[in-house]
């Protein structure tokens, strides 16, 4: 299955805005910043939305509980603007709808859990390894009660990440990949990956432009990944 042209000029501006997105964010020009952000996720907003009426996805139930979540990232990226707690809040909701909506995939596909129980092993190991190089120092500036609230949140993404992850292996033993499950499988990783990189570049390295840049770009091309999933 292929992308129609309008998914086509969709991404192609996308990708246009997500650079300019890599200027305006390290400008200093907040105005500027805000602008493009909120533009940038309204388009990935408003494609999904319209897919969803489009290609009438409202009565797959995954698919709706889906779109709830990537609601939620919405509001989570123009609240991050001006609140980086409300803003997580936001995102940490998000990331549990969208646990829900890849868990309910799975079992409409009948992917029992047994299957991938496997991926919170995965999953222990990424927010245990967040947690040493916490209690290291290596998120110097990452103190209490942000400790507290933030690592949850970590685990969050991480969940719907290494899920989606360990999905991948498994939808492919069972025949069941398609270019619609790796856009989604993959946006979900490159989500999670993108929270790794803003953790560096908040709580270790706030001057790295090329940091921030990563987690844009990762978080992004993920959600691009994701609502593309949508067409597919």
């Amino acid at each position: 299955m292929t992308l129609p042209i309008y998914s086509i000029i969709f991404a192609v501006v996308y990708l246009i805005m997500l650079i300019s997105y890599f200027f305006s964010e390290t400008s200093g020009n907040f105005k500027r910043r805000a602008w493009n952000k909120i533009i940038m996720a309204t388009t990935f907003w408003c494609y999904a939305l319209f897919e969803m009426f489009h290609l009438g996805l409202w009565g797959t139930p995954w698919n709706l509980v889906l779109m709830i979540g990537i609601t939620f990232s919405y509001i989570g990226d123009v609240w991050l603007l001006w609140s980086f707690t409300k803003g997580g809040i936001a995102f940490a909701t998000g990331n549990v709808i969208i646990i829900a909506a890849i868990l309910m995939l799975a079992t409409s596909y009948g992917i029992p859990f047994a299957a991938y129980w496997w991926f919170l092993l995965i999953l222990a190991f990424f927010v245990g390894l967040f947690l040493i190089l916490t209690k290291k120092g290596f998120y110097k500036n990452l103190k209490m009660p942000m400790t507290a609230m933030f690592v949850p949140y970590i685990a969050s993404v991480s969940a719907h990440g290494t899920l989606s992850l360990a999905l991948i292996f498994v939808f492919g033993a069972a025949g069941l990949m398609s270019l619609k499950f790796a856009f989604l499988f993959f946006g979900s990783i490159l989500f999670m990956i993108s929270d790794y990189f803003i953790s560096w570049h908040n709580f270790r390295d706030k001057e790295s432009k090329l940091i921030l840049r990563c987690n844009s770009g990762t978080y992004f091309f993920g959600l691009m990944l994701i609502v593309l999933s949508f067409t597919l």
